[in-house]
Parts: C-alpha cells; sequence; structure tokens
C-alpha cells in the first residue's frame, strides 16, 4: 500500500482484496500520546491484516512500540515497550452477532484514520504506574521515601494551620 500515513483509508476495500498495511509513524506526530511521555522519540510499527468478517469489514491490528515514560518513584526516566493487538470490526457499534474478541468501532469504513486508531492503541497499552523495575537503577530504592517520613522527629514537624483555631475564636 502506498498512500501516505496521513491520508484515511478504505477499510472496506481493503478488507474485500484481503489487504495487509504496515506502517511506522513517529511518536511525536500523537498529539494526546506526547502528554504521557517523558520524551516523544521512537516509532511506531503497525501492522493492519484486513478482512471481512461477517460482511463487515474487520482488521487486526498489530502495534509496537517503544516509550520513554517517567517513573512515579524517581521521576528519572523509564523505556516500556507497547504492545496491543485489538481485532476491530467496522460496524454498528450495538451489532450483537460478533464473537467477544472483536470490537465494534463505527464511523466511515471507507474513511479510516490508521494514525488515530495506534493512537488510541498505545494509550490503552500504557502502564497503570510507570516506575523501574527491581532489576532497573531507579534514582530513589524502593522503601526510601517511607524510611525519610519515619525518620523525622515528631517536633521537627511542621504543622502550618495549628494556629488557625486561634484566629477563629471570638
Amino acid at each position: 500500500m502506498s498512500t501516505p500515513p496521513e491520508r484515511p483509508l478504505d477499510a472496506q476495500g481493503l478488507a474485500r482484496s484481503g489487504a495487509v498495511v504496515e506502517r511506522d509513524f513517529p511518536i511525536a506526530g500523537f498529539a494526546r500520546l506526547r502528554d504521557w511521555l517523558a520524551e516523544p522519540t521512537g516509532l511506531a510499527a503497525v501492522r493492519a491484516e484486513f478482512r471481512l468478517h461477517d460482511g463487515f469489514p474487520a482488521t487486526v491490528l498489530r502495534v509496537q512500540a517503544g516509550v520513554v515514560l517517567t517513573c512515579q518513584r524517581c521521576l528519572g526516566p523509564v523505556r516500556r515497550e507497547l504492545e496491543s493487538v485489538a481485532h476491530l470490526v467496522f460496524a454498528p457499534e450495538e451489532t450483537s452477532e460478533l464473537p467477544p474478541e472483536f470490537e465494534a468501532i463505527g464511523g466511515d469504513a471507507h474513511n479510516l484514520d490508521l494514525a488515530a486508531l495506534v493512537e488510541d492503541e498505545l494509550l490503552l497499552s500504557l502502564p497503570l504506574i510507570a516506575q523501574h523495575t527491581p532489576a532497573e537503577a531507579c534514582a530513589i530504592p524502593a522503601g526510601a521515601a517511607v524510611a525519610l517520613v519515619e525518620e523525622r522527629p515528631a517536633e521537627e514537624m511542621r504543622r502550618p494551620f495549628a494556629g488557625l483555631k486561634d484566629l477563629l475564636k471570638p
């Protein structure tokens, strides 16, 4: 397939011919995904295998990308590989005869925005909490933040609102 990546695809025609579309999308081109990344670098490799399923155009969408997230423990960069396989059918969402592994998506099957589907799949495959694994080097060792709080003597703790009760007295 030689259409430019930004041009919509005809999923109906591709499904009729059993086409396979392979593309690489720059991660920096995904505006919604960029908000979740520490560094918007690299490529998302995409393979979409089109076919007809009960008369509806369908695709098996495989997405792979290496992304750099922010570790929620040390706030340093952490690299993660994202992978997603989605079975999509371009049919009305209320279609009930679809197998459970398929997800119905509405819209015009003759005007498929592949980049938007890829971005959706990448967003869905992000980890809930990005952090270094025990085998990776994290700037803050596990449990260090808890130890710092526990070591602080009670008399050193600031209580910024302690004086409010005196101000509220008539």
